[in-house]
């Protein structure tokens, strides 16, 4: 894999990760066809990050990008509520 797959790769695994918590934040929200729906989504959105985060090994790189990823969309949330 070569520097900007890798990139890539990071950026990808890091908006699962920041998908994955929003997720998180709706759970309990939904009911029915879409409760189900959703609950596939997660998992699907977990098994994925499982499976790459194996393949790649957890680096601090993802971590940095996640942390910058989830604090941005803090302060967009900030901004559009307040």
């Amino acid at each position: 894999m070569d520097k900007e797959q890798l990139i890539e790769l990071n950026l990808l695994l890091a908006m699962f990760r920041c998908f994955n918590e929003q997720l998180y934040n709706l759970k309990g929200v939904h009911s029915g066809l879409i409760k189900r729906k959703f609950n596939h989504l997660t998992k699907v959105g977990r098994q994925y990050e499982k499976e790459v985060l194996k393949a790649t090994g957890n680096s601090e790189e993802l971590e940095n990008i996640y942390d910058a990823m989830m604090e941005l969309m803090i302060t967009l949330k900030k901004q559009i509520n307040g």
